[in-house]
């Protein structure tokens, strides 16, 4: 279950508190630093649906609830990371939650990649796995996301990135040697695309140390650059598809199946060697 999935889950459990419980825990979940000193997020949980800006309403799932007899939205912009803060929310509130369910996501938020190859080495012992069949699939999903669309990011539409962000880096403001960098970045995760609004100016320093982080995470606490890259964002009206479920379903399947085609070949030729070490015992 990921992050987002298990916020939506308890959302009901959440608003029925408010209801029932604790009256001024409505008002608290919907102000932003409450909201960031609790959860861990840049926006408020609840914002009321008359409330909430067009420019931010990406920010927040479409469903709606009606919380003390007004009409609010929930945020969706959550991280894994995130996930620890939200389950310590719902143990101090007293509402109470199966952890079996919420095994996966823990191990998500807190697993090393170092840990994940190494319970991935107990299990498979044939020759030909390893790193490549993960590279592949993440390779797919580069390249789908990439081309999406028909859009074309040109020399004169970097020259005007760089120019919005004064020649600088867009996350540490120095003026260094730049490079394309993705926002957002292009995994099955985040759902990043090669888009104008998604590219922005970064030095070496800082697109190596961002890694695969969303620009979110990476900035954190500088949320005056957090904006800028957002109003740039806006500006190219980049809708991100972070939250887009339907595309996160399709990329999944696809990352599957480029695992299944792997497993299915690395079968056929452990098989074949299998066969050969028979034919030698035989002519011994």
């Amino acid at each position: 279950m990921k992050v987002g999935k298990l916020v939506q889950s308890f959302l009901p459990k959440v608003i029925d508190h408010c209801e029932q419980n604790d009256h001024t825990e409505f008002e608290r979940l919907c102000d932003a630093d409450y909201s960031k000193q609790t959860f861990n997020i840049n926006f408020s949980f609840l914002v009321g649906k008359n409330d909430l800006p067009p420019e931010s309403s990406k920010r927040y799932w479409t469903n709606i609830y009606l919380v003390r007899g007004i009409t609010v939205r929930a945020c969706s912009q959550w991280f894994e990371r995130d996930a620890v803060c939200f389950i310590d929310y719902l143990k101090r509130i007293g509402i109470e939650y199966d952890e079996s369910q919420l095994e996966g996501l823990l191990l998500d938020a807190k697993v090393t990649s170092k840990q994940r190859t190494s319970v991935r080495s107990r299990k498979e012992n044939s020759r030909y796995r390893g790193n490549a069949i993960g590279n592949a699939q993440n390779l797919l999903v580069r390249n789908v996301l990439s081309n999406l669309g028909s859009e074309q990011f040109s020399e004169e539409d970097w020259l005007e990135t760089k120019a919005y962000f004064n020649h600088k880096c867009a996350y540490c403001g120095e003026a260094k040697e730049l490079v394309i960098e993705h926002a957002i970045p292009i995994n099955k995760v985040y759902l990043g695309e090669h888009k104008l609004g998604n590219l922005v100016p970064s030095c070496k320093e800082c697109n190596s140390a961002k890694a695969s982080k969303d620009f979110r995470e990476f900035l954190d606490g500088s949320d005056d650059k957090i904006a800028v890259i957002e109003s740039y964002m806006d500006k190219q009206n980049y809708v991100p598809l972070e939250n887009n479920e339907q595309v996160q379903m399709i990329l999944e399947m696809a990352y599957r199946e480029v695992g299944a085609v792997a497993e299915r070949y690395i079968t056929i030729i452990n098989e074949l060697f299998v066969h050969e070490d028979d034919n030698d015992e035989q002519h011994l």
